[in-house]
């Protein structure tokens, strides 16, 4: 099995993956003879006669409801680790399936002229196979560590901060069990002699980094300011190093973060700061971010980053560039790839980043032009034909009012001369934009705004479809089924002919790859 830095082990070896799902449906099938054994065994007085011949005559609906189970399961994700969050959520999904799984035998047993079949035994299959399948995972989740530890590589850590908080967290990591947790040392604006491994004071931070290997900063001082936490933030993005810090309580009260806390040491929290933190999905660099987190980090970097560009990535996208090279390297060379497909996000939190979420390029202009009447941003629309960017405009005033309109421009459908891609960047740059919205579709924006990355004075994000969007072009599916990451679904049955080969086999092939 690779190393890995926590315990996903599906996700590096296939092998395991399968021998797991088989596992549980061996598990399934073994409890409808069980249950079938215990009917036999009920009392007359309780129940009519029940021949255990029977349950064997139609064994067949085992292996059908053992397979139905095991692959709602895996569309649930439950495959992807051994661990849960928890234990009653995890009970409540297991009965959920097995109760539909009561349905599905029911109606098998219907149909094939099983009718007299017992209803308790049905009950008692339920009954078991729920009790069989949660003793499995829950025999997984805590003997895992003990008999996969040897196989992973530990999260090296450095702690930020010499008080008591930073004493107990290091003490309390010491005493984990599995030993998965080596804390390097602390840095500190002084020694404690009650804590071991100084390292020196903050200063030192960048140079800790670049020569332990480490995979975490956990910050354990309750006085830090905001101008020193975006300092180690900085170093530590670099570095591609995860930082958490320890809230004191007030904090952890106050704050909307609590659904994604970590608890490594028992009574201590760790919230995850993950401030342009990327996560490698198929070779390409996503960003573990959420709109509010997207929107401020624009607009703390905006007049940095003119002349940069962003990708707004789907499943589409990111398997494009797994398979060619040079679309990679234009999606990393972006200063923020983000998650526009659903999949991207939900991969991203099972790998333990619980703040990561979709942020779609329709969301992430409307959030932009819904602020700029009182920021003063102003917007130039690159993409599309004269007819929707016309309505688009209109749109913009009425909803927008007192956003600032640059420009647009609809580029003809065939490569430019050099002649005409002068003079289109010249008139977007006299315009002096802060935004150059660009609606080609993918890859032919991110090629564009690669090939006018430094040219164009303004930050550019590639942002797919939303002039269609915004302007009404086109209809945006249900608040339902974006959460539930189905809007690609809802675009396939408006445009089946277009878009079924690039959904159907793109969306196959990345779960494919990502398989855990």
């Amino acid at each position: 099995m690779k190393e890995t830095k926590r315990l996903k082990n599906y996700k590096d070896s296939l092998t395991m993956h399968l021998l797991n799902i088989l596992l549980e449906w061996v598990i399934i099938v073994v409890a409808y003879f069980v249950s079938a054994a215990l009917r036999r065994l009920t009392p007359l007085f309780m129940a009519r006669h029940f021949a255990f011949s029977d349950a064997v005559s139609f064994s067949v609906i085992a292996y059908v409801s053992a397979a139905m189970n095991v692959a709602i399961y895996f569309i649930f994700g439950d495959y992807r680790t051994i661990h849960f969050r928890k234990l009653t959520s995890e009970a409540g999904r297991v009965l959920l399936v097995q109760l539909m799984s009561g349905y599905l035998i029911s109606a098998l047993l219907f149909w094939m002229k099983g009718g007299q079949f017992s209803r308790m035994w049905l009950i008692l299959y339920v009954a078991v196979c729920w009790a069989m399948v949660m003793f499995k995972r829950i025999a997984f989740h805590y003997l895992s560590d003990r008999f996969f530890g040897k196989y992973l590589k530990k999260t090296r850590l450095i702690v930020l901060g010499g008080g008591g908080l930073a004493r107990r967290y290091i003490e309390g990591s010491a005493n984990l069990k599995g030993n998965r947790v080596e804390v390097v040392g602390y840095l500190s604006e002084r020694e404690n002699p009650e804590i071991p491994g100084y390292l020196g004071d903050e200063s030192r931070l960048k140079e800790i980094i670049s020569g332990k290997e480490l995979s975490e900063v956990v910050i354990a001082r309750g006085d830090i300011s905001r101008n020193e936490l975006k300092g180690i933030l900085t170093v530590c993005h670099a570095a591609n190093v995860s930082v958490f810090i320890i809230p004191m309580f007030n904090d952890f009260l106050m704050s909307g973060l609590r659904p994604v806390f970590r608890e490594d040491i028992p009574g201590l929290c760790l919230f995850p700061i993950d401030i342009m933190r990327t996560e490698d999905v198929l070779g390409v660099n996503i960003a573990v971010t959420n709109m509010d987190q997207t929107i401020e980090t624009i607009t703390e970097n905006l007049e940095k980053w003119k002349g940069e560009y962003i990708c707004v990535s789907n499943v589409h996208t990111t398997v494009m560039a797994h398979d060619d090279e040079n679309y990679r390297n234009i999606q990393n060379g972006a200063v923020m790839a983000l998650p526009d497909g659903g999949p991207l996000s939900t991969y991203s939190r099972s790998n333990g980043n619980n703040t990561a979420m979709r942020v779609t390029g329709p969301d992430l202009m409307h959030e932009v032009l819904k602020m700029s009447p009182e920021t003063g941003w102003r917007h130039f629309f690159y993409g599309s034909d004269k007819k929707t960017l016309k309505r688009l405009e209109s749109k913009i005033k009425r909803d927008y009012p007192g956003t600032k309109i640059s420009g647009m421009i609809s580029p003809p459908y065939r490569a430019l001369t050099e002649k005409e891609d002068e003079a289109y960047v010249r008139q977007i740059n006299e315009s002096k934009p802060d935004f150059v919205w660009v609606g080609l579709g993918a890859p032919k924006q991110e090629i564009w705004m690669a090939e006018h990355r430094g040219r164009i004075k303004a930050l550019m994000i590639g942002v797919g479809a939303a002039f269609d969007y915004e302007s009404g072009n086109i209809k945006r599916a249900p608040q339902w089924m974006q959460r539930a990451n189905l809007e690609w679904l809802y675009r396939l049955m408006q445009e089946p002919g277009r878009l079924a080969k690039r959904y159907l086999f793109t969306n196959f092939k990345f779960l494919w790859l990502t398989r855990k």
